[in-house]
């Protein structure tokens, strides 16, 4: 269980991705599977600092 004051103290947060296939060998960790009549989805997740996680955010922004 992630504790989130304790990483705000940090200065660091999570950042959660999804990806439609299994990825290996990332630095990302997996962390469920989410499942719905018409997508199956892999869910990922990734401790970071809040510059990292605002530069995750924005680039994910651009992407789509």
């Amino acid at each position: 269980m992630i504790n989130f004051k304790e990483l705000e103290k940090q200065g660091k947060t999570v950042v959660y991705k999804e990806s439609e296939i299994k990825l290996n060998n990332t630095e990302w960790e997996l962390w469920g599977e989410k499942t719905t009549p018409g997508e199956h989805v892999f869910v990922y997740r990734k401790i970071v600092t809040f510059e990292e996680a605002e530069r995750y955010e924005l680039e994910k922004e651009l992407l789509d």
